[in-house]
């Protein structure tokens, strides 16, 4: 998987933020890890598939232990009559416990590198090496410019292929004299998980059903899933705390500032606010759909559903090529990329399952037929846009769209100075 990259940023930063913030987890008592695990070659959703089995082989710590230390801590507080479901952490509190970000993926680790903004620890999980490798040097190559950009001091990011250590610690647990992982880590466990995973209900609902079990019983859980509501997920899968659970649908970051937020259907009416405000301190910029609503797509994939249809419509029927489309779009919308360049960079594989995600929630889109022509003529082929180089556009021809943007964004300022 590429992680995208930026020479003259990674030239300048790699020296301190390579060794100051980024680090790897000791892996001295991780599982045992099947063989299976060793491939590059697997996608993001056979990775996690293969996640799931082996925690559900081996679950004496991610599910049993770890939830019943927390349970244990939990019942020796004092228990209040009505008490809330869900108390926030203290603003000291949030110093040491880190936002957990699960999948080390094209938006996982966009996610992680914002939450890292403004002095905030950050642990990102994935069970592939590789993926974690290039999600570290996208941290690297870009977390310092975007520091400087909102004059804000960067936190540390740590990676781990260790479930344990990525629910049950700080990331990188602090450990006694035998090497045992130290008891005061508990205190330091997550208290926000994001699960950045493909579009797959049964593989997002069993993520989230065993991050449950697994992290510390204030931890909020939130998925990134535009196009399945954590609703259905609590209806249909193992959840049995949805007062926790909801919607955070980050559109692409840093870049884009816009996180949706949408409750459970049960979610803790404080959980929402007290989210929201931390988004705002790290640069985003949040919109919450009011309590009782459930919206599939929220608000802005609502809209950008049907602009996505009608373009793969019209390629695919060869009224006009993406260079058009996009051409158009940008004309008229003053907008810098139209949306074949777009769709290239969230991925055709996770266009072709929101669509079809779709289909199945509204029969009667009647978009069969461009769904069939998106996989058969790309993502069958693997290309899928930016991920793998080729997609709507090829590889050399984004090179030269972002030289244009590039052209663009400087002319515009030069126009200004010059009014």
């Amino acid at each position: 998987m590429r992680g995208p990259s930026n020479s003259g940023i990674s030239q300048l930063m790699r020296p301190s933020l390579s060794r100051a913030l980024l680090s790897t987890s000791p892996q001295g008592q991780q599982w045992p890890r099947p063989a299976s695990w060793e491939t590059t070659r697997l996608n993001p959703t056979g990775r996690l598939l293969l996640l799931l089995q082996h925690a559900n082989q081996r679950s004496a710590f991610s599910t049993t232990t770890t939830s019943s230390l927390f349970e244990e801590k939990a019942a020796q507080e004092p228990q209040q009559p009505n008490q809330p479901k869900w108390r926030p952490p203290s603003d000291q509190a949030l110093e040491q416990r880190p936002v957990l970000v699960v999948g080390a993926g094209n938006i996982g680790r966009r996610v992680a590198l914002v939450w890292a903004s403004n002095r905030r620890p950050v642990t990102i999980y994935d069970i592939s090496p590789e993926a974690l490798r290039s999600a570290t040097e996208y941290v690297t190559d870009n977390l310092a410019a975007y520091c400087a950009a909102r004059e804000t001091h960067p936190g540390p990011v740590r990676t781990t292929t260790d479930l344990r250590t990525a629910t049950a610690t700080s990331g990188s647990p602090a450990r006694d004299s035998a090497g045992a992982v130290a008891a005061e880590e508990l205190a330091r466990a997550p208290w926000l998980a994001i699960e950045c995973l493909p579009e797959s209900r049964p593989l997002k609902t069993s993520v989230l059903a065993l991050l449950e079990r697994s992290l510390p019983a204030d931890c909020v859980l939130a998925s990134n899933s535009s196009s399945l509501t954590t609703a259905e997920m609590a209806a249909e899968g193992p959840l049995n705390h949805p007062h926790r659970l909801l919607n955070t649908h980050y559109l692409i970051p840093p870049r884009n500032r816009m996180v949706e937020i949408m409750s459970s259907g049960a979610t803790d009416p404080a959980i929402a606010p007290f989210l929201a405000a931390h988004m705002r301190r790290v640069g985003l910029a949040p919109v919450v759909v009011p309590d009782g609503l459930q919206s599939p797509g929220l608000v802005f994939n609502r809209v950008w559903a049907a602009c996505k249809r009608e373009t793969l419509a019209v390629l695919a029927e060869g009224v006009a090529r993406p260079a058009d489309v996009d051409a158009l779009f940008r004309d008229f919308f003053h907008a810098e990329k139209g949306p074949c360049e777009r769709m290239d960079e969230v991925g055709l594989d996770t266009v072709a399952r929101v669509e079809q995600h779709n289909l199945e929630r509204a029969p009667g889109l009647g978009s069969e037929g461009v769904l069939r022509w998106l996989r058969d003529n790309y993502v069958d082929k693997g290309r899928l846009g930016e991920k793998t180089g080729d997609g709507l556009f090829t590889e050399a021809e984004r090179a030269r769209l972002r030289e244009e943007h590039e052209r663009g964004r400087h002319e515009k300022v030069e126009e200004t100075a010059g009014a």
